[in-house]
């Protein structure tokens, strides 16, 4: 009895005397993964002597005899954190990765940096952007990018434009292939699937070193996914809808490697109705048409695309070959066609598969990719075959010709293309140099009851040399030069359903022979340097150089998605610029801000021109000649990122572009207008083993009159439109993921777009749309 009375008086003696244990805690807090913001469970805590561990949800907690007590957090491969803790008051505390040098090793990928984009604007759009901006088209999705928008007929057609240029002045890369998909059409838009791009890697300005004529406005490199470079399988699965024109999307993607044979299949499929716009009614050549319920009929289509990939990867070299398909059908607003009428409009019923005018689209591609560590560098083969079979589809009798064998193709274009890019890449110990050389083979042929271009054949070769030299640690010279020689050749072509002069019956010649040679020198040499270890900078100049395409050559009819009878010029010049660029950019933990002005000049700029006499076909109003005129566009981006707090960041954008026709003292057509956006993002920490990082958005753009226009082109008032952004990140044992809701045009504004083919007939955007995005790995 004596004993137990004795042990039973130590303990209440130790619990009295320990405080840590015999009183409730006062001091708690959670220890997070600054990086990941995951809890970080065997976190020592330190306090006056003693010592506590976070569980396994980063939680601790003790208590001491004060109001204040200061701590230290010590973890391995974290930094120390030291901080003072309130009494009764919980704090979450962020432990920053203490990264250690290792010794230097070699890396063996499949790709590499591009030199020849290296003194130039680069824009990097990863994975989860692409599918948290996703837009029914690539080009839309890519236009949140400061300097970049889009050309758009409808919602399912778009063409990206980069600082006012598009079409045949900006490259298009596809694992280092130029995609060739009659890319000079506005009213069409990239025959590239959304699903088959794992990133997408935008360089403004100048780049025709490397990338041929076609390069002057830049260059949209789309990426494939890297190897694994282990053995494995990773996949994702994506769907989406969109409720305005009842959209659903839903792709996937295997990404696997096994030894050293690696694979690669995605594909998705995209279907969608007719979209809703703010308005009851539009106005077109002084009449009023009405819209039922604000429905765009015949705007409905689909979108499907399908890659595989399969290579090896062996110490020294990688080889892979890649196929892929891209199938759309998407329809037309049957005023974009031809003059509309009311009755015509309410001919069509609200439904998704598109009726004639409508346009189809099929592209194939087949590419040989292969880089081999030789000579002490990389030589680097580029491979492609694609073939392109483009239809537009409409009533021959509204265009005043009977119905005969062709049916409804009014235009049918199929492209048959050849490359190969050879290039040399190595790494001295002075400086770094690339030599490579182009060649590019076109077949194209024409079909159907009307006519736009002819058949034709061109032949494309061009050889560069670059380098880059390391002037100290903080500059680097970089330069180069290029020489192109290019050959067009297309047939002349006689329209038997008209006659020249009329009723003589003779047919009417819509374009002679022609037989064209280009050729040209182009140069570049900027400067990369570094200020103050916050700064990056760098500046460009080049002299470019384009050769004309088949449309500005050649074309002699009416293009209906854009509303207008085109007509080329055989003898043009080929395009000759001075383009200078300057890149800054300010980083600091919590801030970015970087600011991109530019200038370039032309001395023959070609573009489509209003003429005085009308057109002779029906429903096609003037012509419009291709002609060349001196002048310049200048303008800049600027873009801001700026963590206001650990939980909340700013993002701003602003671009603007000036263009000056001299020798008319006005605008070139198709200019964006000033804009910038806006966003608020918060972003809440929350412990879980299943969600993480829920945020929450707010975005305002606002777009700046247009009143700066061509001869013939509509201004367009500006605009504001708010949107909503909602997510978290998930995580369920071996599958992570995204869920996003998100709200476009919030209000249900009325608005118009300048670069929308819809503005000439005073349509607005569509209206509110509320869409979900759900993206899961494994």
């Amino acid at each position: 009895m004596l004993q137990k009375t004795f042990f039973a008086c130590v303990l209440i003696l130790m619990f009295i005397h320990n405080p840590l244990y015999a009183q409730e805690p006062n001091f708690k807090g959670s220890i997070l993964d600054e990086s990941s913001e995951q809890p970080l469970e065997g976190v020592e805590v330190f306090f006056n002597g003693k010592m506590v561990v976070s569980d396994k949800r980063g939680r601790f907690n003790f208590y001491y005899n004060s109001s204040v007590v200061e701590i230290r957090c010590h973890f391995l491969g974290f930094k120390d954190y030291t901080v003072q803790l309130k009494e009764n008051r919980s704090k979450r505390i962020f432990m920053e990765e203490a990264f250690q040098e290792l010794e230097e090793i070699e890396i063996h990928e499949h790709g590499h940096d591009d030199m020849s984009l290296a003194g130039m604007n680069l824009s990097s759009i990863n994975a989860y952007t692409l599918d948290a901006e996703k837009g029914t088209t690539i080009a839309e999705t890519l236009s949140k990018t400061p300097g970049v928008s889009f050309i758009s007929t409808g919602v399912g057609i778009s063409k990206p434009t980069v600082r006012g240029m598009a079409g045949s002045r900006v490259v298009v890369s596809v694992d280092g292939v130029k995609l060739e998909d009659q890319q000079w059409g506005m009213d069409h838009g990239l025959s590239v699937g959304q699903p088959n791009v794992d990133e997408v890697e935008i360089a403004k300005g100048a780049a025709t070193l490397k990338y041929g004529s076609d390069g002057l406005g830049g260059v949209i490199k789309m990426k494939s996914p890297q190897p694994l470079g282990r053995d494995g399988v990773e996949g994702k699965i994506g769907l989406n809808y969109k409720n305005n024109n009842k959209y659903f999307s839903g792709d996937a993607k295997v990404n696997g490697q096994k030894g050293k044979i690696f694979y690669q299949v995605s594909g998705g499929y995209e279907d969608f109705g007719n979209y809703r716009v703010p308005a009851e009614e539009f106005s077109y050549l002084g009449g009023i048409f009405k819209l039922k319920d604000g429905i765009l009929v015949n705007t409905g289509g689909s979108i499907g695309s399908f890659k595989t990939t399969v290579g090896y990867e062996g110490n020294h070299w990688v080889h892979s070959v890649s196929y892929s398909l891209f199938s759309e059908s998407v329809g037309l607003f049957p005023g974009a066609t031809g003059i509309p009428t009311n009755n015509w409009l309410q001919s069509f019923e609200d439904k998704r598969r598109p009726e004639v005018p409508k346009q189809e689209i099929d592209h194939q591609m087949l590419t040989y990719n292969s880089h081999v560590d030789v000579w002490g560098g990389n030589i680097w083969f580029d491979l492609g075959y694609q073939y392109n079979d483009r239809k537009e589809l409409s009533d021959p009798v509204r265009h005043g010709r009977p119905l005969n064998e062709y049916g409804f193709v009014a235009n049918q274009l199929d492209l048959r293309t050849t490359s190969a890019n050879v290039h040399f890449d190595k790494e001295g110990r002075v400086m770094h140099w690339e030599v490579g050389v182009n060649f590019e083979n076109q077949q194209n042929r024409r079909s159907g009851f009307d006519f736009l271009i002819p058949d034709y054949d061109q032949n494309t070769f061009g050889g560069y040399a670059m380098f880059g030299l390391p002037l100290n640690e903080k500059v680097k010279m970089i330069g180069g030069v290029r020489f192109d020689y290019i050959t067009f050749a297309s047939k002349a072509y006689y329209d038997s359903y008209f006659q020249d002069p009329p009723n003589s019956g003779n047919p009417w010649q819509r374009v002679d022979d022609i037989d064209n040679q280009y050729e040209n020198l182009s140069a570049s040499l900027g400067v990369q340097f570094k200020m103050f270890n916050q700064i990056d900078a760098n500046t460009n100049i080049a002299r470019t150089f384009r050769a004309p395409r088949a449309n500005e050559l050649a074309s002699n009819g009416v293009h209906h998605g854009t509303f207008r009878h085109e007509q080329g010029t055989p003898d043009l010049n080929p395009e000759q610029g001075y383009q200078w660029d300057f890149n800054m950019s300010y980083s600091k933990k919590k801030i970015n801000v970087a600011l991109n002005p530019y200038f370039n000049y032309y001395t023959n700029y070609i573009y489509l021109s209003a003429q005085p006499e009308p057109s002779p076909l029906p429903d096609a109003g003037q012509i419009y000649k291709y002609i060349e005129a001196s002048g310049y566009f200048v303008g800049y981006e600027f873009a801001l990122d700026w963590e206001v707090r650990r939980d909340i960041k700013l993002h701003n954008s602003v671009e603007y572009v000036y263009s000056q026709n001299t020798e008319r003292n006005r605008s070139f057509s198709f200019v964006p207008p000033l804009s910038s956006m806006t966003e608020l993002t918060y972003t809440h920490t929350v412990i879980s083993n299943f969600l993480s990082k829920p945020f929450a958005s707010v975005n305002l753009q606002l777009t700046g009159d247009q009143n700066r226009v061509d001869i013939n082109e509509l201004e367009t008032p500006g605009y504001g439109i708010v949107g909503l952004k909602f997510g978290t990140a998930f995580n369920m044992q071996r599958v992570y993921g995204n869920l996003i809701f998100r709200v476009d045009n919030l209000f249900d504004n009325n608005y118009m777009r300048h670069l929308s083919r819809y503005r000439i007939l005073n349509l607005p955007e569509p209206g509110r749309n509320f869409s979900i995005n759900l993206t899961a790995w494994f």
